[in-house]
């Protein structure tokens, strides 16, 4: 990663305690019950997600939970919903102290070739639980459409369920947005990072692979925002 900027990581990669793994079912269930995104274009019913905020210690590991707060991306990153202040429903509060969250946000962090020049402190983490559905007449478009970035300086996608769904590849595009590599999640916690502050990023959409059934893929983000520059740095 330190020289492409992204790398992808197998599920296998993983080492999980028995609590973790507890606790990632736990997590797991969160993902029937997520709200519908109020926001997709065309009135689209496709997408459903939650959102919540820590505040990470590098060197403590410790973290907190922050105040829920409105979302908001720049149009110039996002061209499809940036630009307007959306109010996403926040994590439950057994997600926020759920044990194998909190490990990931830990792990995931340290596989970073942090910049030295990023100033020292708290990063600011975005976990975003997502599921979308598709069927027949509706495919199901990933967050958000197109090409984009997320506004972060690192981001992490982990696929959290798959089922009965074709598509979804995902493809990374360097700064002037060639295109570097496509490839497709396969299985639960098949995951991806890349440097979102000089790459661009998409996930295809789906589509039910048995068109009698729903096509469904969930995946679980992380935006590690670091520490805010003093003014002069």
């Amino acid at each position: 990663m330190k020289t492409s900027g992204y790398c992808r990581l197998r599920a296998d990669e993983l080492r999980m305690t028995d609590e973790m793994r507890e606790g990632w079912l736990s997590l797991s269930i969160d993902y029937s019950d997520l709200p519908a995104d109020e926001y997709l274009p065309g009135g689209g019913k496709y997408r459903f997600r939650r959102y919540g905020r820590f505040s990470f210690s590098p060197e403590s590991g410790a973290l907190s939970r922050l105040p829920h707060e409105d979302y908001y991306q720049s149009p110039d990153i996002n061209q499809v919903t940036g630009g307007f202040v959306r109010k996403f429903a926040p994590l439950l509060d057994t997600t926020f102290e759920n044990p194998f969250l909190r490990e990931l946000i830990r792990f995931d962090f340290s596989q970073f070739p942090l910049d030295a020049a990023l100033p020292a402190g708290a990063w600011e983490v975005h976990a975003h639980l997502i599921r979308v559905k598709a069927n027949e007449s509706e495919p199901g478009e990933p967050t958000p459409e197109g090409i984009h970035r997320d506004g972060a300086e690192y981001v992490i996608v982990h696929l959290a369920e798959l089922a009965n769904a074709g598509g979804g590849d995902v493809s990374i595009y360097d700064d002037d947005r060639n295109l570097l590599s496509t490839f497709r999640l396969e299985q639960v916690m098949d995951c991806y990072l890349f440097h979102d502050a000089s790459l661009w990023h998409e996930a295809a959409s789906i589509y039910p692979l048995a068109p009698a059934h729903e096509a469904i893929r969930s995946i679980l983000t992380f935006d590690f925002h670091p520490p805010a520059r003093r003014s002069g740095d």
